[in-house]
């Protein structure tokens, strides 16, 4: 599933996956992927083409599109080749394909500390699930801690709810308003993820197991 920022949270019940790459990994995957877009509509420039928006914009379409069909990047970037690619179909040159890249390239080539509330916390999720934790996105007449807590007795998982991911967080990826997300498991190890990417974390105790954390927005 991806949010209307355009990054991947992926709704999973009941499954580990324990061969992720890690958040550093994919951060450089794209920026190696931005930064091969830009390089191929330099080269189209040159050779006199995409010298337009609406060239710009199909070179870059198309350019989405053969990547896709070939999987010539990894699948750390599968999603985001996805939603670029569905957004400029749907909004044509003004999805703004070229300036995308070049932020995307900016972003992810800044150390991660550094980087959007919105960035750092797909960063966050992408190490816990190196280390074996499960991250689902609900709806909200999914949100109920006792239902969830039966349904994830057996595992670590991190819970947030999919609403809380467009009221909390700017269109530039800023936290604005504190964030609550349900862990079910040790939430320190979660407490210490969210501080290595510079978030300030309230954590509160339901009961044994069953957490509450809030992210808060920077000061």
């Amino acid at each position: 599933m991806q949010d209307s920022f355009g990054y991947t949270f992926a709704p999973m019940k009941k499954t580990k996956t324990t061969q992720h790459p890690s958040a550093e990994q994919t951060v450089a995957d794209l920026a190696h992927f931005a930064w091969c877009a830009l390089m191929a509509l330099h080269f189209a420039w040159q050779d006199g083409l995409a010298l337009s928006p609406l060239s710009t914009h199909t070179f870059l379409l198309r350019w989405l599109a053969v990547a896709q069909k070939q999987h010539r990047f990894p699948k750390s970037v599968a999603g985001d080749i996805d939603t670029l690619l569905a957004l400029g179909r749907k909004k044509g040159p003004g999805a703004g394909l070229h300036a995308r890249f070049g932020d995307l390239f900016d972003t992810c080539s800044q150390p991660a500390t550094q980087q959007s509330a919105l960035h750092r916390l797909t960063y966050a999720i992408e190490k816990l699930k190196t280390l074996g934790w499960v991250n689902a996105v609900l709806e909200d007449d999914e949100w109920n801690s006792d239902a969830l807590a039966a349904e994830y007795n057996d595992i670590s998982a991190l819970l947030v709810k999919k609403s809380d991911l467009h009221h909390h967080f700017s269109e530039q990826g800023r936290l604005l308003t504190p964030a609550e997300m349900l862990v079910i498991g040790n939430s320190g190890d979660v407490v210490d993820v969210f501080n290595t990417y510079g978030f300030q974390v309230i954590a509160q105790q339901l009961r044994a197991g069953l957490n509450i954390i809030t992210l808060q927005p920077a000061g």
